[in-house]
């Protein structure tokens, strides 16, 4: 009996050691920065509208029912021939250049409360790689 328990209590300190060490594996690829989760994302150095952005739009946003002609929700059509002229236009605040993060983009993406799109928050990444295309001043490319 003694053997037995013996045996009970190594086996339950493997599976705990296992689950730690599975845990610290999974949170060593981010970290906390000054309150802030930070995740290693693989983005270009330059952002491509075409390439990089407007594929995301297409999947997540330009959707029957959404952002898409011929009743885009908001008035925001996403399709590719008017995407970058709907979400640039002058004084509609979609993309700020100067405060990238104040950009109703960017703010829309990474809402709780109000999500685009509603069907779930983009990845980290994703909503990071339309930071960064806004912050190097939104170009068509």
């Amino acid at each position: 009996m003694y053997l037995k328990t013996k045996l009970i209590l190594k086996h339950k300190v493997v599976i705990a050691t296992v689950c730690i060490l599975v845990s610290a594996i999974t949170f060593y690829s981010c970290r906390q920065d000054k309150g802030k989760l930070v995740v290693n994302c693989k983005t270009p150095t330059t952002v491509s509208f075409a390439n990089d952005i407007q594929p995301i739009f297409q999947k997540n946003c330009a959707t029957a029912g959404c952002h898409s002609a011929p009743n885009p929700a908001a008035n925001l059509n996403l399709d590719a021939a008017v995407a970058y002229a709907q979400i640039t236009f002058p004084g509609k605040g979609y993309v700020d250049t100067i405060n990238p993060t104040a950009s109703l983009l960017h703010s829309q993406m990474i809402s709780t409360s109000d999500p685009m799109p509603p069907t779930g928050l983009l990845s980290v990444c994703t909503s990071s790689l339309i930071l960064k295309w806004i912050e190097q001043k939104a170009k068509k490319n």
